[in-house]
């Protein structure tokens, strides 16, 4: 059999032994297959905020360390020779490609296999929901989305998995092009890269936003006493009622929480612990004191040293010399509209 490692859709732009560095670097000038997942929705590790954040940022680019990445990466190779091994299939490392006509599309695949195909290296724990996939011999759907945008970016005809669970590998492929998907991929990347070219944030993604987006997206009221009219009433009704009853619960639970602790107190008495059966179930201890800042004596020590009166100006004066003003913060509060009589 002839060994096939073209990649006519796309262009080799960073050859497989490249440095770090560079990769990191590479990787902010368009969307690789893992920026795809998440994006889609495939994956939730980052949102398309963070996304957007990384590809417009003017900072060196840092990776993140962590120890399941650092493995992932060392028993590649090994995986690869399984891979071989299992299915006589010869496999290539390659490098990053760019697509030839959607050029902020990215690829960085694991390895090419001699018969055209992708191959995609992956490891997982064995109580995850993705090893139930891959021992089922399903992919998960980060995995897909991935695996396809290569397939998109290269123009190679089919995907390969080798995914390690525990200490097993399991083998899915041949899986196809799923050119219905590419398409949407295709899409969906060329719409998010005119938010990056323009330097604007994509719309917000309520089935995605977290707290941290909020404050960067929106760290000031730059219109005071300003309304922003709900764009759909239902889905705003329908939170204002759920976080209504939750702060109700959680009011009835401290309640309840509060009378269980004084009785189980009561019971104990001047004793330490409270016993069932022979068995210490609860336990009132002695504590220390609440240990507190002493500020006023401070605040005095300082006047003093100064040949200055303890007045109140003058300790006002001091406290504010060394009270630093923290960045400001917005806080929500829900308006509680009383019905007509």
């Amino acid at each position: 059999m002839t060994s096939n490692w073209k990649a006519p859709h796309g262009k080799l732009i960073l050859p497989a032994d490249a440095g770090r560095d560079d990769w990191l670097k590479t990787r902010r000038i368009g969307l690789g297959g893992s920026d795809m997942a998440e994006i889609t929705g495939a994956s939730n590790f980052s949102t398309p905020f963070e996304i957007w954040q990384d590809k417009t940022s003017t900072d060196d680019p840092v990776e993140e360390e962590k120890d399941i990445f650092w493995f992932g990466q060392e028993v590649e190779p090994l995986l690869a020779a399984r891979f071989t091994a299992d299915t006589g299939i010869g496999t290539r490392n390659v490098g990053t490609y760019q697509s030839k006509t959607h050029l902020f599309l990215l690829a960085n695949p694991d390895r090419f296999t001699a018969d055209g195909g992708v191959l995609e290296i992956k490891t997982t724990g064995i109580y995850t929901d993705k090893a139930k996939d891959w021992k089922a011999g399903e992919i998960p759907d980060n995995a897909y989305v991935q695996g396809q945008t290569y397939l998109a970016v290269t123009g190679r005809s089919h995907l390969w998995f080798i995914a390690l669970v525990d200490r097993t590998p399991y083998i899915v492929g041949p899986v196809e092009r799923d050119e219905t998907l590419i398409a949407e991929i295709q899409a969906t990347a060329a719409e998010f890269w005119t938010y990056v070219e323009a330097n604007t944030p994509p719309p917000v993604d309520l089935s995605s936003v977290t707290s941290e987006e909020l404050s960067s997206r929106y760290p000031h009221v730059l219109d005071p006493e300003s309304c922003a009219e709900a764009p759909l009433p239902e889905l705003v009704e329908d939170d204002l009622m759920k976080l209504a009853e939750i702060k109700e619960a959680e009011k009835e639970f401290k309640e309840s929480r509060t009378a269980i602790e004084t009785r189980l107190k009561a019971v104990i008495g001047d004793h330490e612990y409270l016993t069932l059966a022979g068995h210490p179930v609860a336990r009132w201890q002695q504590v220390a004191g609440r240990r507190s800042f002493d500020k006023t004596a401070v605040l005095e020590k300082i006047a003093a040293d100064r040949g200055l009166e303890p007045t109140k100006q003058n300790l006002k004066t001091i406290e504010d010399e060394y009270t630093k003003q923290g960045a400001p913060t917005r806080r929500l509060s829900i308006i509680e509209t009383k019905e007509a009589a």
